[in-house]
């Protein structure tokens, strides 16, 4: 640049008003743009359902809702007042408005028919609850085959008839029982009589009175093969089923705490019912033994047999015990049968042992 140019100072213009306006205004537009968008966003979104709806669980489709009262408005309490004492007479308290079970004043029958909808909600759970349970125990319930039958039960008692005539097979059906359940009780009583005077069976657990004569044999249990429960019932019942036989033995252990009753006999000796005679002396009407047969019942039922085909009839609800009868020659007799229809349990021919073949 040549030396005698001058130097100029060089002052920059004011800004102008017209940009600070044009500014100002695209500032202004983009907030009204931001608000207008805010704004629309806002009111079309749907509307909320009434609170006063509420979708049940279970019960309608999905979706389904039913509509609940609102509880009316409670009633305000009655204002306080003072106590007043007068001297040492005593203290007068207001009225209060009668309180509800749920902590407020009482409410209008609407009120209460909520509370008993929410109750049975509760109930159903309980329900549910019970049924777990039930399952739980017959899962335990694992058949177990034994000469021949299927055995359904985590405790077992045994009943072997000891007579003469049974005693060579006796080891034998022990042995057996014994592979599969080897804590079971296992009792020894001569004979497999049932024997009932009037609606009694004679020693059992509801009998009172003189008995009929009959043949009594000592029992042949042995006490140390037993647990301790069955220890214990045999002190309680040895004298009872030594003159009562397996009536007597059913009848009380129907309300012992075992799952299955097995039952080893020829079944010779039969049912046998007797009345009260007309001077005292017991009256035989009935016996379907293969000894001595009489068929002068004078009732189509004693309540003994009821009692009996209902006890066995709760076996299906674990709540009784399964009879399971092996029979080495006569076939069980008719109501033997019965309790075994009523409880699941089986009757079983085992005459094979007789020939000293092995098991099927």
């Amino acid at each position: 640049m040549p030396s005698d140019v001058p130097l100029l100072a060089v002052r920059r213009a004011p800004r102008s008003w017209r940009g600070f306006l044009a500014s100002l205004l695209v500032h202004v537009g983009l907030v009204a743009l931001a608000t207008w968008f805010v704004v629309s966003r806002t009111t079309s979104e749907p509307p909320r359902p009434d609170p006063t709806v509420h979708a049940v669980a279970g019960g309608r489709e999905a979706g389904g809702a039913i509509p609940v009262r609102r509880p009316s408005p409670a009633r305000p309490a009655a204002p306080l007042r003072r106590i007043v004492v007068a001297g040492a007479g005593g203290v007068t308290l207001p009225d209060l408005p009668a309180m509800s079970a749920l902590g407020g004043p009482a409410e209008s029958s609407g009120l209460a028919g909520q509370a008993g909808l929410g109750g049975g909600r509760g109930f159903a759970g309980g329900s549910g609850a019970g049924l777990g349970v039930g399952q739980g125990l017959a899962a335990g319930f694992v058949g177990k085959p034994v000469l021949g039958a299927t055995i359904r039960a985590l405790k077992v008692a045994v009943y072997l008839d000891c007579s003469g005539s049974m005693k060579p097979y006796l080891e034998r059906v022990e042995a057996e029982i014994r592979k599969q359940f080897p804590d079971a009780d296992v009792f020894r009583f001569d004979g497999a009589r049932v024997v009932a005077l009037d609606d009694a069976i004679v020693h059992g657990r509801h009998f009172r009175g003189e008995p009929p004569r009959l043949r009594e044999g000592p029992t042949e249990t042995v006490v140390a093969t037993l647990t301790s429960a069955g220890q214990r019932l045999q002190a309680k019942i040895r004298e009872a089923c030594e003159k009562g036989s397996l009536g007597a033995w059913l009848d009380r252990l129907l309300t012992e705490p075992y799952d299955a009753l097995v039952v080893f006999s020829d079944f010779q000796d039969g049912v046998r019912i007797y009345e009260e005679g007309a001077k005292g002396a017991p009256h035989l009407i009935y016996s379907d033994s293969a000894y001595h047969r009489v068929n002068q019942r004078k009732a189509p039922s004693y309540r003994w047999e009821r009692a009996w085909l209902e006890a066995f009839g709760r076996a299906d609800r674990h709540q009784g015990p399964r009879l399971y009868l092996y029979s080495i020659q006569t076939t069980p007799q008719a109501f033997l049968l019965r309790c075994v229809e009523a409880s699941g349990g089986a009757a079983v021919d085992v005459g094979w042992l007789r020939s000293g073949r092995r098991g099927r």
